[in-house]
């Protein structure tokens, strides 16, 4: 079998930029972009029509290798792929029609407000979002790729790396176009314009590289598991894999005795999410409700500390199932899963975690705010006259406290016609 070189997560982003220098000019990579190139040259031809079509095919042919660059290196993998697979295809349509959409909007927007200043903020805006809507459609499609929410739910857990890759972008396309400004205006035609096509090809394979190591780099934070972590795990399984092996095997014919084997692994302290899964299952095949109550709430905490909320609130509602008044038991749990429920479209169970945390703390710090989101749950959920109950208790509990004038504006739009009175 040949060696397949792994990159590693744990590396720097800022190191990978650098080295990611030589990526595009390794394995197939290279040959794609040389490749792409001599086909753009064909738009040499006088045929109008037939040079539209050899840039549209040069453009996706490139794009479709360029996602498999990303969706291979957020995998794991140190070198460029062979071939582009998955669904690149759709991908490479959706980000050609964005940007077709979005240079549209470049220039209609400011004509249209004869305001020509805001061409350049609105280009702005679009190279710092682009990037964002790029990595999500690769694995989630165009309809999470152009929300607004997913944006900044990505961009808030990336944090700063973010910056240095919308930095790397901006640079590359100020190249792009500085060259083509410069090809334009001295040596041979022909010569320019291959160089040109070349460097462009050459920056958009390493700038899907580097989006694709952002992933890698933050994958834990993006809660996505790298392909080459199942590779690894397969070649060289760890304890924690042979040991869950093991209480399978046991599961079969005594499933207490496999639960007690996963009890004392867990309380060593840190263990893979498979094995609380595993343990939470054999628990509820012995129907140990209340257990699998304490073992939730466990996890959640040591969740949440990792910042895994999103998994975390998946334990919150398979608790959910077993104890519909189930509630994380702790203030600094309880209020991020609120938040992540909120802004992750789970008014619902927002709504329960804002609840529970308003009943179980009522005098912490937080109560007021949590207050409010259950008071913007409830509206989100067209419960308008159990919004307005809670809005006016806040108000009367907490009074003179700053989320008071967002609580008196919610009412005003519940019912302007009664007066907000604490």
């Amino acid at each position: 079998m040949p060696r397949v070189a792994l990159a590693d997560a744990s590396t720097p982003f800022f190191r990978r930029i650098v080295s990611g220098f030589r990526y595009p000019m390794r394995g197939s990579a290279i040959v794609t972009i040389l490749g792409v190139t001599a086909l753009d040259l064909l738009a040499f031809f006088p045929i109008a029509i037939l040079r539209l079509l050899v840039i549209g095919v040069g453009w996706i042919a490139l794009y479709r290798y360029a996602f498999a660059c990303l969706r291979h290196t957020a995998d794991g993998f140190d070198d460029p792929p062979e071939l582009a697979m998955h669904s690149e295809g759709d991908a490479t349509k959706a980000l050609i029609l964005i940007q077709m959409f979005g240079n549209a909007m470049m220039f209609l927007v400011p004509w249209l407000l004869e305001m020509p200043g805001l061409q350049l903020p609105l280009a702005v805006a679009m190279a710092f979002v682009l990037p964002v809507v790029t990595m999500s459609l690769t694995f989630d499609g165009a309809g999470t790729a152009l929300n607004p929410l997913t944006w900044v739910a990505v961009i808030g857990r990336i944090g700063v790396d973010y910056f240095k890759l919308f930095g790397v972008t901006l640079v590359a396309s100020l190249l792009q176009a500085s060259a083509q400004y410069a090809m334009q205006q001295r040596g041979p035609v022909f010569l320019a314009t291959a160089a040109y096509y070349g460097m462009a090809n050459y920056l958009a394979i390493y700038t899907f590289h580097l989006m694709g190591a952002l992933i890698h780099h933050h994958h834990e934070r993006l809660g996505y598991r790298p392909e080459s972590d199942a590779l690894v795990e397969a070649r060289y399984p760890d304890d924690d894999n042979a040991l869950l092996a093991h209480v399978n095997e046991i599961a079969r014919d005594d499933i207490p005795g496999a639960t007690d084997i996963l009890t004392e692994r867990l309380r060593e302290g840190l263990a893979p999410a498979s094995m609380h899964t595993r343990y939470r299952q054999l628990l509820r095949a012995q129907e140990r409700l209340p257990e699998l109550l304490v073992h939730g709430q466990i996890w959640i905490a040591a969740l949440v500390v990792g910042g895994e909320t999103r998994r975390a609130l998946g334990v919150v509602q398979d608790c959910l199932g077993v104890d519909p008044g189930f509630v994380p038991d702790a203030p600094i749990t309880c209020g991020p899963l609120a938040d992540t429920a909120a802004h992750g479209g789970m008014p619902r169970l927002a709504l329960q975690l804002a609840l529970g945390y308003l009943r179980l703390w009522p005098g912490d710090m937080g109560a007021p705010s949590y207050g409010l989101l259950a008071v913007r749950m409830h509206f989100q959920l067209e419960e308008r006259e159990q919004a307005a109950t809670l809005a006016r208790s806040l108000l009367h509990a907490y009074p003179g406290h700053p989320v008071s004038q967002d609580l008196m504006d919610m009412l005003d739009m519940l019912d302007p016609s009664r007066p907000v009175t604490p």
